[in-house]
C-alpha cells in the first residue's frame, strides 16, 4: 500500500513538473549591436544559422539590407503540449493572414525549431530557448532587436487567440518599419 502511495505521489510530481516546464512566461525586449558578442545573423545570407533539415526549407532566402527583416522563431521540444501547438498555429495564421506579401518577399521568415535537435543547438542557445518559445527578431543594418513573446503566447494563444494575434501582429508591424 505504501508503494502505491509513493508511486502516485511521484507520478503527480512528474505531471506537475512537465506542465510547468512547458510554461515559460518571460516577456523581454533586448537590443543587440552587430559587434556584440552574441551570435550574429549574417546580413546577406541566412545559411549561417544552423537548423535541422526539416527547417532548412524555410531558411534559404536572401535578406535585403535596405529594409528591415523580421525573423519569427517558434521553438519547442519533441513532446509538445496543447499550448505549444496553439502558439505555433496562431503564429502561422497571423503571418499568412496579415503578412503574406512580406513572407513571399522574404522580409519575414518563420522558423520552427525543435530544441532537442542538435542541429538547432546554437540558435537555441542564442535565444535561451530550452523549451517552448516565441521570439521575434528585427534585423536591420546589422543590428538585431529581439522580443520574447513566449509569455503572451502561453497566456493567450490557446484560449484568447484573437488577443495573441493582435499582440504578434503589432510587434511584427512595428519591426517592419
Amino acid at each position: 500500500m505504501k508503494k502505491l502511495a509513493v508511486l502516485q505521489s511521484l507520478a503527480f510530481a512528474l505531471t506537475v513538473l512537465l506542465f510547468f516546464s512547458c510554461n515559460q512566461s518571460t516577456n523581454k525586449t533586448n537590443e543587440q549591436a552587430a559587434n556584440d558578442t552574441t551570435a550574429k545573423v549574417e546580413q546577406n545570407n541566412m545559411d549561417s544559422i544552423p537548423v535541422s533539415d526539416t527547417t532548412k526549407k524555410n531558411v534559404a532566402v536572401k535578406q535585403k539590407t535596405d529594409l528591415p527583416n523580421v525573423l519569427v522563431y517558434n521553438s519547442h521540444i519533441t513532446n509538445r503540449c496543447a499550448s505549444c501547438i496553439a502558439i505555433e498555429e496562431a503564429t502561422t495564421k497571423t503571418l499568412k493572414t496579415y503578412f503574406s506579401a512580406e513572407l513571399k518577399q522574404g522580409r519575414i521568415k518563420q522558423y520552427i525549431l525543435n530544441v532537442d535537435d542538435e542541429a538547432n543547438e546554437k540558435i537555441s542557445e542564442k535565444y535561451q530557448a530550452f523549451g517552448s518559445g516565441l521570439f521575434v527578431t528585427r534585423v536591420y543594418k546589422g543590428k538585431e532587436t529581439n522580443t520574447d513573446l513566449t509569455g503572451d503566447g502561453f497566456k493567450y494563444a490557446r484560449n484568447k487567440e484573437e488577443k495573441f494575434i493582435e499582440i504578434l501582429k503589432n510587434k511584427i508591424s512595428e519591426y517592419l518599419k
